[in-house]
């Protein structure tokens, strides 16, 4: 006899565990089925170098949340199952080669500071920019908080015209479609301070020519500054462990080892299918009385689905979302901090280093055509600043992410076999702003583009974005015409993730678009 749920949860990565929380809590019998041994998707926390060194094995910035609307409907709850927020004064800084740094503060003067040291003549820029994120970001925020199209983004865009005028609307949406190299040029003299805000693209796949780039370097560089960074204490992971308790406080039930082979399908006069349930790997059935919520690749979904169905034109569309360039992580246990040259970076939780402009349009020219990039974008963590429990006493970890790298290698050689020396290639490139780093090493893990898809196979080929954030995949079309909204074409089967509007991030509010749907 099948089990029998209100809502079945597919993948229990945050946006569906965020669905689900909410939904228990509202009242819902929710089950989430998970394939992997744990749960979290690209939320994982191990002690993956040395005994007592614990590494964010992919995600760490849990700035989304802490600001999102999980947070703000749940936050007593998760603080109650020992969820704990740990800010940062000194979010991030870009190192560069002649051995400066620009640092951004949470102190907006000590900000300022910061660059009018470096960078004087973008001192005016920079606090204009600062001001107008301040008039922008409620309209920002409620866009980004909005399913779309929605009556609420309509009315969060009507309210921007009233308090903005025609021409605050056109600058806001000349920074939707501007590359960041273009809204740079414009705004600053300086490569550093553009390069300062290049590198924010580039954790995503924005090369500083791409169109929409502007936008998210803008909210992260001027946000970390208003809105500062913050990460778990203990490790990310105690969000997902949260997150599962409030669930199962609720009478929900989160469920590991579950692989979902097919999500089961009846006759619908809407849409001509519906969304019944799904069958588990051994033949196991869970019926779904409300919703079937996939938190799963898009790309991956029509294969969840019977034969008949997925062969539908509607359904195979969602076949081309196009993914992002790979990410190599590298995980390093220290004896002591990098010895930066620029010694004030050893304060910060972010060190970027692109270095320029230049150096990230060729790194992303390298890597889509399948070369290995000669100085990739680097965003190296240093946790322990902030959580030094993350360590043995005394000790740090690094946490680094290799933006961008090829997704398929063009001289037909494999990850394996290179990625240990390509992480050499790593480690000499930051020895040369924190000379002496590699005699600090206590040990090293590197995670090459498929182990990040072994991990998980949400990220296709080292894709650790959930899928590419270019236009085309962005806003109201993403992931692809006729899947928007958080909707299949298939009644009650209802769709969150990185690959869902608004995109990547541990920021959960796919997952919370969803569950409002549902409750």
């Amino acid at each position: 006899m099948a089990e029998s749920k209100e809502v079945v949860v597919i993948g229990s990565g945050i946006n569906g565990l965020s669905a689900a929380a909410l939904l228990a809590v509202s009242g819902k019998k929710v089950i989430v089925l998970e394939s992997n041994p744990v749960a979290g998707g690209a939320i994982r926390t191990e002690e993956i170098t040395a005994p007592g060194f614990r590494h964010d094995l992919f995600a760490m910035n849990l700035g989304l949340f802490a600001g999102g609307p999980v947070m703000a409907q749940l936050g007593d709850q998760l603080a109650a199952h020992g969820f704990s927020l740990l800010p940062s004064a000194k979010p991030f800084c870009s190192v560069y080669p002649d051995g400066s740094m620009i640092g951004v503060e949470a102190d907006a003067s000590a900000t300022v500071h910061n660059l009018a040291a470096v960078a004087p003549e973008d001192v005016h820029a920079w606090e204009e920019l600062t001001a107008k994120l301040g008039i922008w970001a409620p309209f920002l925020i409620g866009t980004l908080g909005s399913d779309l199209p929605s009556v609420a983004a309509v009315k969060t865009l009507w309210k921007a015209h009233r308090a903005l005028g025609t021409t605050g609307i056109y600058e806001l949406v000349k920074l939707a479609l501007q590359s960041t190299r273009s809204f740079t040029d414009e705004n600053f003299s300086s490569p550093k301070t553009k390069a300062l805000f290049a590198t924010w693209g580039m954790h995503l796949d924005f090369a500083p020519d791409v169109s929409g780039g502007a936008l998210f370097s803008f909210l992260e560089t001027i946000g970390g500054q208003l809105f500062g960074m913050v990460i778990g204490e203990g490790g990310a992971s105690s969000l997902v462990d949260a997150l599962v308790s409030v669930i199962e406080a609720n009478g929900g039930e989160v469920r590991c080892n579950s692989r979902v082979e097919q999500i089961t399908m009846a006759e619908s006069k809407r849409k001509g299918n519906r969304a019944t349930g799904v069958v588990l790997e051994g033949g196991a059935v869970i019926t779904a009385s409300r919703a079937v919520v996939s938190n799963v690749n898009p790309r991956l979904m029509p294969a969840l689905f019977p034969a008949s169905v997925a062969a539908e034109p509607a359904i195979k569309r969602v076949e081309k979302f196009q993914p992002g360039l790979a990410t190599m992580m590298i995980h390093v246990a220290l004896n002591d901090l990098p010895p930066w040259t620029a010694t004030e970076a050893r304060t910060y939780n972010y060190v970027h280093i692109g270095p320029y402009v230049d150096d990230m349009a060729m790194t992303y020219a390298d890597a889509a055509a399948g070369r290995l990039p000669h100085s990739p974008t680097l965003v190296i963590g240093q946790p322990t600043i902030t959580d030094p429990g993350r360590a043995p006493d005394g000790k740090h970890i690094l946490w680094i992410q290799v933006r961008m790298l090829p997704l398929d290698l063009a001289d037909d050689s494999h990850w394996d076999d290179i990625a240990e020396d390509y992480a050499d290639r790593v480690m000499a490139k930051i020895e040369e702003y924190a000379p002496g780093l590699n005699s600090l090493v206590i040990a090293r893990t590197v995670m090459s583009p498929p182990d990040l898809e072994r991990y998980n196979v949400n990220l296709i080929k080292g894709d650790s974005l959930g899928g590419s954030h270019h236009p085309s995949q962005f806003f109201f079309l993403r992931p692809v015409p006729g899947w928007g909204r958080h909707r299949a074409p298939v009644d009650d089967l209802y769709i969150c993730g990185a690959g869902t509007w608004p995109g990547g991030g541990v920021g959960g509010s796919s997952g919370a678009m969803v569950a409002k749907i549902l409750k």
